[in-house]
């Protein structure tokens, strides 16, 4: 995986010397910072135990909408318009594909069944921001290596929220749950975002090869290629 870690790397610095994939990179991040607004089941605060959790929630929800503005000023810095994404290319949708139950919270669902839904809920977005975190750490890297600054100071903005929410709903699946449920919850979402990221990361390196690959070296593109291979063997294991 260190292989792959560096081949990611790699892959962004490409990204951001090409304007135009850049604003589709960065338009994939910001489709799934919106993708809570197109769901019902996503921040269900009005059901938190406590106070504290609930005001956490607020704050996730509210941080996910910021980032939305965020990554629509970083596309206009470059001159790349906002675009709907299909479902494919929003995460949050291949992360749910893999996922097994439901955690949308009904008003007839009993005290144990809100606060597991929750926390499953809590657990499918620890694992997600903590994917996601990870990325925009190299795509960050890769402004500031490309002096794309204005892109590199929003996304960078970005990360120090992740970075919050990943701690934060960690802590609250095993606040919610006893301690061998919880872990089990946690077992079943990491689970579920290491198949989709798999997925996902292989379908978006694809496209960029089939879209964005003139000006890339025939060296790069071989390396590239051989990240594909890699990953396609990885998703058959996990």
């Amino acid at each position: 995986m260190f292989i792959i870690d560096g081949m990611k790397s790699r892959a962004h610095r490409e990204v951001v010397a090409n304007p135009t994939a850049h604003g589709w990179v960065l338009n994939l991040y910001l489709n799934g910072e919106r993708y809570p607004e197109r769901v019902c089941d996503y921040f269900q605060s009005e059901y938190a135990p406590t106070q504290e959790l609930a005001e956490n929630i607020v704050r996730h929800a509210s941080d996910e909408q910021r980032h939305v503005r965020l990554y629509s000023h970083a596309l206009s810095t470059i001159g790349e318009p906002v675009v709907d994404l299909a479902p494919p290319f929003v995460f949050n949708e291949v992360v749910r594909s893999f996922t097994p139950d439901t955690f949308h919270i009904l008003p007839t669902d009993g005290e144990d069944a809100q606060r597991e839904k929750l926390a499953n809920f809590l657990a499918h977005a620890h694992f997600l921001e903590k994917r996601v975190g990870r990325s925009i750490e190299y795509h960050a890297d890769a402004c500031g290596a490309l002096g794309r600054d204005h892109a590199g100071k929003c996304v960078a903005a970005v990360m120090r929220d992740e970075e919050r929410h990943v701690e934060y709903t960690r802590e609250a699946v095993l606040d919610l749950l006893p301690r061998r449920k919880a872990q089990e919850v946690l077992d079943t979402h990491r689970r579920a975002e290491a198949k989709a990221n798999l997925e996902f990361s292989l379908r978006l390196l694809r496209n960029f090869l089939n879209r964005y690959d003139n000006g890339i070296s025939t060296q790069r593109k071989l390396m590239f290629r051989v990240c594909e291979f890699i990953m396609q063997g990885a998703s058959r294991l996990v």
